[in-house]
């Protein structure tokens, strides 16, 4: 049958079902056909399309659920997703940096929707485009990552001479005054991940940021994916040692020949030392030295990625909203604003209506002893009820 046209100009398929199910109904069939889509595209390497990942966080995350697209009896792809009332989110959200559809070329997350029950908008952050999705209309971002396909040593000929001498320079600083560098790069005990999640929490709230591990689930998630001991995924911690102190850790995701960065600390009484880039470049020789060919940043949105790695993939960011009216369902899409990116971490982390409003407050005040004269001018309830209004669930 001839694909049809509708809303935005994007291609319906007809004939296409959408179903939506929890990640755990999936059978050994389905699972083969989801590892055979990440296979045929590279952009769906990362490890959160690795279905051990999406079967962990489903376990965890509130309102969790896979859709899966069928055309007759063929499935199609999967949606890996977690459902706030009438909006979805990437599944995870906010810790999933990188997210979207696993499936054949063709279809995109506005196909899905209007076969979604209840379902009126999705909101993305980090969606990755396989095959011939058309995502025209969201904000496009680079995906940052370094290339280790060629090994280490070739990884640091493309790398910045200056930004390369700097870091040699602060490394025998940090080794003279604090005694001999040791770097680990492992699976992470408990203890460690319990560590690293304290000691990110006292930097959100030293930097006025709304707190993702307060509604519990989320470091929930972390501790499950660390009792997970596979040699081909799972947690690794890489942690850098001055003497017997350790100045610097980050917790990052490996799936295959893919490794994330996901949440870094340091201690700020060796900032002059750059301990953090320190580690980012040991972590970047240990991975090749155990056959990783690329490691992720996330996204371009901070400016120190660029000394470490170089812009990949466009991923987008907004909202897709579908819309009823007399000539049928048709979509508006559309970017996304840096507040809009904030309350999406309060919604993401707060299944409840009472959860969202505490986290709103939460960042409401955050952001005024942040910056008091924009607090000020809006005032804390004004600000809260426009935000809440605007961005969070219906």
């Amino acid at each position: 049958m001839a694909p049809t046209r509708t809303g935005v100009g994007r291609v319906k398929r007809e004939g296409v079902v959408v179903e939506a199910v929890e990640a755990s109904q999936l059978g050994a069939a389905e699972l083969e056909l989801w590892r055979g889509f990440r296979a045929a595209d590279p952009v769906l390497a990362s490890p959160y399309f690795d279905p051990r990942f999406i079967e962990v966080a489903a376990q965890v995350a509130p309102g969790a659920r896979v859709a899966v697209i069928r055309e007759g009896v063929a499935v199609r792809g999967f949606l890996p997703f977690q459902q706030r009332g009438g909006l979805i989110q990437p599944l995870a959200a906010p810790l999933s940096d990188f997210h979207g559809l696993v499936a054949e070329p063709g279809f995109d997350i506005a196909h899905l929707l209007p076969q979604l029950e209840g379902v009126h908008r999705a909101r993305v952050s980090g969606l990755v485009a396989a095959g011939e999705a058309d995502l025209s209309g969201l904000s496009p971002r680079r995906a940052m990552a370094a290339d280790l396909s060629q090994g280490f040593d070739a990884y640091l000929a493309g790398r910045d001479a200056r930004f390369l001498k700097d870091k040699r320079r602060r490394r025998r600083a940090l080794e003279r005054d604090h005694g001999p560098l040791t770097f680990t790069f492992e699976r992470p005990t408990l203890t460690q991940v319990d560590y690293i999640i304290d000691h990110k929490r006292a930097q959100i709230i030293r930097t006025h940021q709304y707190d993702v591990f307060a509604c519990g689930w989320t470091a929930e998630l972390i501790r499950k994916l660390a009792t997970i001991d596979l040699p081909d995924f799972g947690l690794r911690v890489a942690a850098l040692k001055a003497g017997d102190k350790l100045v610097a850790a980050e917790l990052g995701l490996t799936s295959g020949a893919r490794h994330h960065l996901w949440f870094p600390i340091y201690d700020p009484a060796y900032g002059k030392y750059s301990p953090g880039g320190l580690m980012t470049l040991d972590t970047l020789e240990a991975a090749a030295a155990r056959g990783i060919t690329r490691v992720d940043f996330g996204v371009d949105a901070d400016a120190y990625k660029h000394d470490f790695a170089d812009p990949a993939e466009v991923v987008f960011e907004g909202v897709i909203e579908r819309r009823m009216g007399a000539r049928g369902n048709s979509m508006r899409i559309a970017g996304a604003s840096r507040l809009a990116r904030r309350f999406d971490r309060i919604v993401a982390c707060e299944p409840s209506l009472v959860g969202q409003l505490r986290g709103g407050a939460s960042f409401m005040a955050a952001l005024n002893r942040r910056h008091p004269k924009v607090g000020a001018g809006i005032g804390l309830g004004l600000g809260l009820g426009l935000g809440l209004a605007a961005l969070m669930v219906d």
